[in-house]
């Protein structure tokens, strides 16, 4: 039997959640009935993963980019064209904004079949200007009249789709999916800190941008520090991004270095995470964050901006606590609830689990995704 022939196509190739859901799904496949190639920006974490798997071709295009450039944009276009043209793919599956426009668009004009495209959170995003939403949206429609299948990774994004009537009868929903075994590693942060075993550890993964808030965790992580002097709490801010001197500039100005520990990016973070007593998310906007699953899957209580498909993981009061963005007041009542609390802690924790472990699980990804490139 023929192998089904795959190309990936992802903006950038560092760390993040749109690049670890490509991985897993490749890392499930490349040994089934599948031949897969990946295109991508050049250097990051992705590449080197894919090259330790030994059987998947990788295609590195530099002018794949995430910022809007004519000239880059065209490139990227003409190499993905040239690259399908001489692939004989049966699938192209997009992941990332700029990768969704030009990976379908070349696949079209290559007379590709099924053209997918997951989206990973629509690319019209809240800090964009009216004008700037509504030329994407108008974008996003367009491409989607060339799309085959457009998978949403939550309930929110179908939403917003329908919302939008960007292709209704072609989208449908995926949630993403994470390896549950081993990700839990006690000890191995506490002892890289020197923290101790009762102290309480506050913590969030999370690239250091605009759009994850790290600066309004640390302001929560400063007022708690100032106002509660009865709990021994460290925060822990693990991520890279181009708000680190920001983030650095605010602990060194507020002279926190002996409470807060800024990490930056980790390759081992999901294991790291299993160290913290509570783990928050405060972003703006979001698709469905993976490292909120793998802090369920580490028995984590979750505290979180109730945004995007976060209400869809996390359940107010069962599995950890939903906060509206930019009530302060009510994520410290709910931080210091939590640690307060370690039954309560431990009870959310295990509720988590089994949530991420039943609705979350790669086996149940990756099945739903062979069944689409099948179909």
């Amino acid at each position: 039997m023929r192998k089904i022939r795959i190309l990936y196509v992802i903006t950038l190739s560092e760390l993040g959640g749109a690049q670890k859901i490509l991985f897993y799904l490749v890392r499930a496949l490349y040994q089934d009935n599948f031949e897969i190639t990946v295109a991508c920006s050049p250097g990051g974490e992705l590449v080197e993963w894919l090259k330790e798997l030994g059987a998947v071709k990788i295609v590195e295009i530099p002018q794949l980019r995430r910022s809007v450039s004519l000239l880059y944009d065209l490139s990227a276009l003409w190499r993905l064209g040239r690259l399908m043209a001489g692939g004989c793919f049966d699938v192209v599956h997009c992941h990332s904004s700029k990768a969704g426009i030009l990976g379908r668009t070349a696949a079209f004009l290559a007379g590709i079949k099924k053209r997918i495209f997951t989206v990973h959170g629509w690319g019209i995003t809240p800090e964009q200007s009216r004008l700037r939403q509504f030329f994407y949206t108008i974008v996003e429609k367009a491409v989607a009249m060339i799309s085959t299948n457009l998978v949403c990774v939550s309930k929110a994004d179908f939403d917003w789709g329908l919302k939008k009537r960007i292709a209704p009868s072609k989208l449908t929903v995926i949630y993403n999916g994470v390896p549950h075994h081993s990700l839990f590693k006690a000890g191995f942060l506490r002892a890289e800190l020197g923290l101790g075993a009762d102290d309480l550890l506050v913590g969030t993964v999370c690239r250091l941008s605009a759009q994850k808030n790290p600066l309004y965790f640390l302001e929560l992580a400063s007022v708690l520090l100032s106002v509660n002097n009865s709990l021994n709490v460290y925060f822990i801010l693990i991520g890279d991004g181009p708000l680190r001197n920001r983030c650095e500039d605010y602990i060194n100005l507020n002279r926190l270095q002996k409470h807060i520990f800024l990490l930056g990016s980790r390759e081992d973070a999901s294991s790291l995470a299993g160290d913290f007593d509570v783990f928050c998310l405060f972003s703006l906007w979001e698709g469905l964050p993976l490292t909120i699953i793998e802090a369920m899957l580490n028995k984590l209580p979750v505290l979180a901006n109730s945004i995007g498909g976060v209400p869809e993981l996390v359940v107010d009061g069962e599995t950890g606590f939903l906060v509206e963005p930019g009530d302060k007041s009510q994520a410290l009542k709910k931080m210091i609830k939590l640690l307060g609390d370690h039954k309560l802690r431990k009870q959310l924790g295990i509720s988590g689990y089994h949530k991420a472990k039943s609705d979350f699980s790669l086996d149940r990804m990756v099945r739903d995704y062979k069944l689409l490139y099948n179909s």
